[in-house]
């Protein structure tokens, strides 16, 4: 890491609030939502910095002038017939001052060992040539394909993705600046060019104060291809920024975190990224979880995406902590769905015990002050019911099952914990069973389990902490049989591919709800819901024209479908976009029935609506 001390304040972003960093990599990220003033954050970054570095920081309008086409409309480009040989150091003054990339082209006249550099870049990977032309005291920059054809001019015809890699690396190339900011480089960039943008910043990527031939990058981003994480190092160089308060980032980490992660980091990719990305991200133990449950929200037509959520597998529950507590270093509110093996150990436990909200809520509820002593407590009295039920003998064949499965690990130290889920999930499933061979001792034990797992379920959920309190998904499965005690990876990995293809093919949302109603109250209170509600903006709409229609009617404008069609007033042409009128029909006392039907691509629903002269407005009702 390299020591660079940072403070910036932003008061009409943070107020009083400021950022403070003194540790940064040698590639820096800075990542957020739009409108969390990363760009700002860029520039108050790039005076700062300039105390002791060459800057030079590139914003997201660096083409400005490069454009194609020139839209006289919004104002003209000095850079029309090229770049004025006589102007070149206002150009390159200019562009250095507001961020611009133009003045690339400039570097590339001037410097030959840079331009021989993107020559090669362009022969050998877009089988083109590049030509700095002078016209009548202009440079232009010309390309022309390999395989022959015209020459052209590179600011009129090439693609924008060509100019900014072009003009990019000739910035990583030059040795004039040792920081560079840049402000999404990954724009107009195919993702394998933004790999290969990454690659080469790789290269010359380091301490400047070290090795002259180094650079210190600065990336704001929102392309997880850009997020390269090969190091603990590299994960403490990310920023994550918030509306209306300073960026946060990694400073420590709990030495078991650390392990953890470090052996994950070989696997991080693009889908784990996400959750730099996502204000809300949920975070589930492996990929079936995570198919499944994204399945079934797009299915029900809950937008997770909408409230900045998504579903990310990462493995194991372990793994869920370390997650879970990296995003609270970053301010990300993250929520977890687990297993209910992950309720009695693990580290996904230990996190639970750590939050604030999960004490408050063990306290308010009186419950004592100490959740691993709860929890441990409910360990105790599960063991005691399995010792007692596998001294029974019964004819049922589920409580022989469950009594079959614990008899040869019951006494097994290290099977303790599939003893005690194992014996929780039966008495979810068949507690009135098991209470009706249960010794009256044991009998009490479950009627004060069940509550208390209930209470310490919430408790878990104030923590954004959600467990399948039936076991595992799978258990939650309906198109194949689930042996709850006996399920190996091979019946997994068979009905998980039956569900899926089920929950694919499901058009029918009812029916899925029916099917998957205790797993679904799970996933809907793990995200925040936002679900864009058509009916009351449409219901709008339709009010204003009903109403309308009533008063044209009842002044006698309107007396037939076809009068009422081209009735200026009515201005049917506009609203025939959103309804289409059906029937009508007008007797002499002004009485009428008028039918309509929503517009087919505003509604899954087929259904005729009628009005008439004493229908209420605010009342009208529709499905869509």
């Amino acid at each position: 890491m390299i020591n660079i001390p940072i403070d910036i304040i932003l008061p009409e972003l943070w107020l009083t609030k400021n950022f403070s960093k003194n540790e940064w990599g040698e590639i820096n990220l800075i990542v957020g939502p739009n409108g969390t003033g990363k760009s700002l954050f860029a520039d108050q970054l790039k005076n700062q910095l300039q105390q002791n570095y060459k800057v030079r920081l590139l914003n997201a309008e660096r083409l400005s002038g490069l454009e194609k086409q020139q839209y006289h409309y919004y104002g003209n480009s000095n850079l029309n017939d090229g770049l004025n040989i006589s102007q070149f150091k206002d150009i390159k003054n200019y562009g250095e001052q507001f961020g611009l990339s133009s003045s690339a082209f400039i570097i590339l006249k001037e410097r030959l060992d840079v331009r021989v550099k993107i020559e090669a870049l362009l022969s050998d990977i877009f089988n083109k040539t590049i030509r700095l032309v002078e016209e009548g005291g202009f440079l232009k920059p010309k390309i022309q394909n390999n395989s022959g054809g015209e020459e052209y001019g590179l600011k009129e015809k090439e693609c924008h993705g060509l100019k900014e890699l072009m003009t990019l690396l000739t910035f990583i190339y030059d040795d004039s600046k040792n920081c560079l900011i840049l402000d999404e480089p990954e724009l107009h960039l195919h993702p394998q060019f933004q790999s290969f943008l990454l690659s080469e910043i790789r290269k010359f990527a380091g301490d400047p104060n070290i090795d002259p031939t180094k650079k210190i990058f600065f990336i704001i981003t929102h392309s997880p291809y850009f997020l390269d994480l090969r190091s603990i190092d590299d994960l403490k160089s990310i920023l994550v920024c918030h509306y209306n308060q300073p960026p946060n980032f990694v400073d420590t980490l709990d030495s078991q975190d650390e392990y953890i992660l470090k052996k994950f980091l070989p696997r991080f990719n693009t889908h784990h990224k996400q959750f730099f990305f996502s204000p809300n991200p949920v975070f589930v133990e492996g990929y079936t979880d995570q198919q499944i449950i994204t399945l079934l929200f797009d299915k029900l037509d809950y937008n997770i995406s909408a409230s900045g959520s998504s579903i990310i597998d990462v493995g194991g529950k372990d793994e869920l902590a370390v997650f879970f507590r990296l995003c609270k270093k970053l301010n990300i509110k993250a929520r977890i769905i687990a297993d209910l093996d992950a309720f009695f150990k693990g580290k996904l436990r230990e996190v639970a015990q750590e939050d604030e909200n999960c004490n408050k809520y063990i306290q308010e509820n009186g419950l004592g002050t100490d959740l691993s002593n709860l929890i441990g407590e409910l360990d105790r009295k599960l063991k005691l019911v399995a010792d007692d039920l596998i001294t029974k003998t019964t004819t049922d064949v589920d409580i022989n099952h469950i009594i079959n499965y614990l008899n040869p690990i019951i006494a097994i130290t290290e099977k303790r914990n599939s003893v005690i889920t194992s014996m929780l999930i039966a008495l979810v499933k068949f507690k009135e069973k098991i209470i009706a061979i249960a010794s009256p001792i044991q009998q009490g034990e479950i009627n004060y389990i069940i509550p208390r797992f209930i209470q310490l379920l919430e408790a878990f959920k104030s923590a954004n902490i959600f467990i399948f309190q039936k076991g595992e998904i799978e258990h939650y499965y309906t198109q194949t049989p689930i042996d709850y005690l006996n399920f190996t990876d091979k019946d997994k990995n068979s009905s998980f591919h039956t569900e899926r293809d089920y929950i694919l093919a499901c058009a029918n949302i009812t029916e899925l709800e029916s099917n998957y109603a205790e797993v679904i109250p799970v996933l809907k209170s793990s995200v925040p819901q936002i679900k864009v509600d058509l009916s009351k903006h449409l219901k709008f709409q339709i009010v204003e024209w009903l109403q309308t229609v009533q008063r044209a009617i009842s002044k006698g404008d309107i007396t037939e479908i076809n009068g009422l069609k081209s009735n200026a007033k009515i201005d049917y042409k506009l609203f025939s976009q959103i309804i289409e009128i059906t029937d009508l029909q007008v007797s002499e006392d002004k009485r009428f029935v008028c039918k309509i039907k929503i517009n087919k691509s505003l509604t899954k629903i087929d259904q005729e609506i009628s009005f008439t002269e004493t229908t209420i407005p605010h009342n009208f009702e529709f499905k869509i």
